[in-house]
């Protein structure tokens, strides 16, 4: 193999997980204060995920749609109450006198008019429309709180994802970091073993070449590696909405859990699938509203009342009943009535539409449960692959270890080349690379099928 030739120019460096995870135009970067931040402690993963189910805005978001539920079940609610009303009319007026079938009018001569009245109906019956819209109403938060905790879920991914993305970019640091540090020790060596004549003949000038250009490959790649990481770390500000020092865990390491069967997980997320449990709601909230729009074809059946006072010193008071004196007499009375609203047509649109809307929700049930139990399936599957993995990694990281010291080992008393070390060299930083990947491959599998669950699979506690 070409010393020439990159370390790890197979695959690029800092692809794995790092900037993939942060290259989605909606995932922007906040700054953390550096005064503030030196007062707070490290971050832990479990204070990452509980401070991003408190302060990620996205959550917060979708979680003020349960408080714009139920302030309409506040507003359906109120409809049972009677409605009343209150008017109150001052103003000028000139005087006028005589009776009901003479007036005189002056109006050299002015004074107040005072009008005060109430009305109120109090509903009685209504054949079902209020109480369908109080239906509506308190289905439709159920249906909002199960969304609010799917989106939580999405973002516990993402979260979980740049968790482990700065996990992975640590590790890659300290593998170029060792690397590049024994390659030091390597390039030394061999300017060492040329300056001494006895040991002139076991290293050659293009092995020291080599070893340079290898070198400074490593370092350029560690810069990018440093870049990944300060992404990283801002990216988990941005989503916990938390300022920190630094993370307390810096190795990454195969989470904990307790292995179900397949079946088991879809069983567990049938019943615990936030999205499973909207539809339902969102349904009963659609059909409540379209028989409470249809029931606006019957009449209300109420009881009611007013009540009216005037007042003016400048209208002659009129004595009897039978004349109408808008000036000078309180009136008022209740009882009991009817109200029709007669927009038939409009009623059955409306219903129509709310039923359509049921109909669709119906249909999203139809592939929601499939594509759920698909998505199980597909997370458990992937799961397994990385669980094998890790296995095969561990393996190889092991063997590459072993190989390396050999070479090293060869190197030091001068009966390994310089290509037959950096073939050594490539080969240890490969397999450790890969073993990276993979832990990271593993975690974010157990990310999924929570996700997927809905429920966290893992031993984390938030």
């Amino acid at each position: 193999m070409n010393a020439r030739t990159s370390f790890f120019n197979k695959t690029p460096w800092i692809f794995i997980g790092i900037f993939l995870v942060f290259s989605s135009p909606h995932r922007l970067i906040a700054t953390p204060d550096p005064a503030a931040a030196a007062q707070v402690p490290p971050l832990t993963f479990e204070t990452l995920l509980k401070n991003t189910l408190s302060n990620n805005g996205m959550i917060q978001e979708s979680a003020q749609d349960i408080e714009v539920a139920r302030a309409q079940l506040d507003r359906a609610r109120a409809a049972f109450w009677p409605k009343a009303s209150v008017g109150i009319l001052g103003a000028p007026i000139f005087e006028e006198t005589g009776d009901a079938l003479h007036s005189q009018s002056n109006l050299n001569k002015w004074g107040p008019f005072f009008r005060g009245s109430v009305e109120f109906a109090q509903p009685l019956y209504t054949f079902g429309m209020l109480g369908n819209y109080e239906k509506a109403a308190t289905s439709q938060i159920s249906a909002k709180t199960e969304l609010t905790q799917a989106k939580a879920n999405e973002v516990l991914l993402q979260a979980k994802e740049f968790y482990y993305g700065y996990l992975m970019a640590c590790e890659f640091q300290k593998l170029l970091e060792d690397l590049s540090s024994f390659l030091k020790e390597a390039v030394e060596s061999a300017e060492d073993s040329l300056k001494d004549p006895e040991k002139k003949g076991t290293v050659k000038p293009h092995d020291l070449y080599q070893l340079k250009t290898a070198l400074d490959d490593l370092e350029q790649k560690a810069l990018y590696a440093d870049a990944a990481k300060k992404t990283a770390e801002k990216a988990l500000g941005w989503i916990s909405g938390l300022q920190f020092t630094q993370v307390t865990n810096k190795s990454l390491e195969a989470e904990k859990y307790q292995k179900k069967t397949l079946e088991e997980y879809v069983q567990l997320a049938k019943g615990t699938r936030p999205e499973l449990k909207a539809l339902p709601a969102g349904i009963q909230a659609y059909e409540a509203l379209a028989d409470a729009k249809q029931a606006q074809d019957y009449p209300i059946v109420f009881v009611g009342g007013f009540g009216e006072l005037n007042w003016s010193p400048v209208r002659t008071r009129q004595n009897s009943q039978f004349a109408f004196d808008p000036f000078n007499r309180p009136q008022g009375g209740f009882g009991v009535g009817l109200k029709f609203d007669l927009e038939f047509k409009r009623h059955t649109a409306e219903a129509q539409e709310q039923r359509a809307q049921a109909m669709k929700l119906k249909a999203t049930q139809t592939y929601a449960a499939p594509g759920i139990e698909l998505q199980v399936k597909k997370s458990f599957f992937e799961l397994e692959q990385a669980e094998k993995g890790l296995e095969v990694a561990s393996r190889r990281k092991e063997t590459a270890k072993k190989w390396f010291i050999s070479s090293s080992m060869g190197w030091s008393i001068g009966v390994t080349p310089a290509k037959d070390l950096l073939e050594a060299l490539e080969g240890h930083g490969m397999a450790r690379k890969n073993y990276i990947e993979t832990l990271y491959s593993f975690n974010l599998a157990l990310a999924k099928l929570t996700q997927a669950v809905g429920k966290e699979v893992t031993e984390l506690s938030y």
